[in-house]
């Protein structure tokens, strides 16, 4: 029977799910109840999507041999095929408690579950067994990892992650997550050496370019940043954030042509209140108040009346870049615009005096 039992897996092994289908069929015409044929059988279903039949077989062969380790373990996984994570669990554990909770990969499988079901303490608990038997195990480093990750738990998620690049895994997605924790915790330096690592192994990650270009917009190097977000190949990510944050940086450099190009070409695939603002502040440097005022009067309709000090914001700009009469003129328009807020009004009747 063993000989037998070997055939039919060495069927299944090599993806011969036709033939091993068979073999196990007659397998169990000439012995219905045999567990190891049921699991077989159950194995050759599951491996081909068709859970609900595996199911029933490893139900039978657990009817007849309750502490039948494949069939528990393939329950639980055909389980986890149909998506029934706590039914899955629960055949795992019981297969776990023969197997003295010595098998990492159902360990692993254990914790997924429960990280599927938003479980951050068993699912914790279940990879750090894994890691209590075999520290360096990738797959339980990457789950922790991606366990914190997801549930904004940055400096243990950085951790988990460094941990699995040390021990050899080469996702490179993992080397821009990485960057992105390090930088939206603040330390720039640490993430731009990970953007950097990435375009070393893909030069046109959209994710690192934008990351890197983020980190040169923050360095005020606003140059090397165009130079950067300009080789994010259009079908791969030109986000809206994105084609804002180059409009603004041509702006910056006095590339006003490039920064109207790119705002406009940003709204052309939907309105974007950044993009808005982004023009209103172009307007305004080239003299364009016309133009400003009228992009302002849609901001105002797209945002049902609501500015949240753009006015403000705005205004800063013209009179750091020593525009006040540009200054004066939009706020005037600003104030006439926003007659019914009185709040806001006093603000920018403030702002007016401060400049006489």
């Amino acid at each position: 029977m063993s000989e037998d039992i070997h055939k039919g897996h060495k069927l299944l092994k090599s993806g011969k799910y036709a033939e091993a289908r068979q073999f196990f069929e007659e397998a169990l015409q000439a012995d219905p109840e045999n567990p190891s044929f049921l699991t077989g059988m159950g194995d050759t279903l599951r491996q081909q999507k068709e859970y609900l039949a595996a199911s029933a077989y490893y139900r039978q062969a657990l009817d007849i041999n309750r502490s039948e380790l494949n069939a528990l373990r393939g329950f639980g996984d055909a389980m986890r095929g149909s998506l029934q994570y706590e039914a899955a669990i629960e055949y795992w554990k019981s297969y776990l408690q023969l197997k003295n909770y010595k098998d990492v990969f159902v360990l692993t499988r254990v914790a997924d579950c429960y990280k599927s079901l938003k479980n951050v303490e068993e699912s914790q608990k279940y990879y750090q067994l894994v890691l209590d038997i075999n520290a360096t195990n990738r797959y339980a480093l990457i789950g922790l990892a991606d366990l914190y990750h997801k549930h904004g738990m940055d400096s243990q998620a950085i951790e988990y992650y460094e941990k699995a690049l040390d021990n050899g895994v080469t996702l490179i997605n993992i080397l821009t997550i990485v960057g992105n924790l390090y930088y939206r915790q603040g330390n720039y330096e640490k993430a731009r050496v990970y953007y950097e690592k990435t375009l070393d192994q893909d030069p046109e990650n959209a994710y690192a370019l934008f990351g890197l270009g983020n980190y040169y917009r923050w360095k005020s190097d606003y140059l090397r940043a165009i130079e950067l977000w300009e080789k994010i190949k259009e079908e791969n990510s030109s986000t809206a954030n994105m084609l804002t944050r180059l409009g603004d940086a041509y702006r910056n450099v006095g590339q006003y042509e490039a920064a109207e190009r790119t705002f406009k070409k940003n709204m052309s695939l939907g309105y974007n209140k950044y993009s808005i603002i982004g023009l209103i502040k172009l307007y305004c440097l080239q003299s364009r108040m016309d133009d400003a005022h009228s992009f302002y009067d849609e901001l105002l309709i797209r945002e049902r009346g609501e500015d949240r000090k753009v006015f403000s914001e705005i205004g800063d700009l013209l009179i750091k870049r020593n525009k006040p009469e540009q200054a004066r003129e939009f706020l005037l328009h600003a104030l006439d615009r926003q007659k019914a807020n009185t709040v806001v009004c006093s603000i920018i009747e403030d702002r007016l005096k401060q400049l006489r």
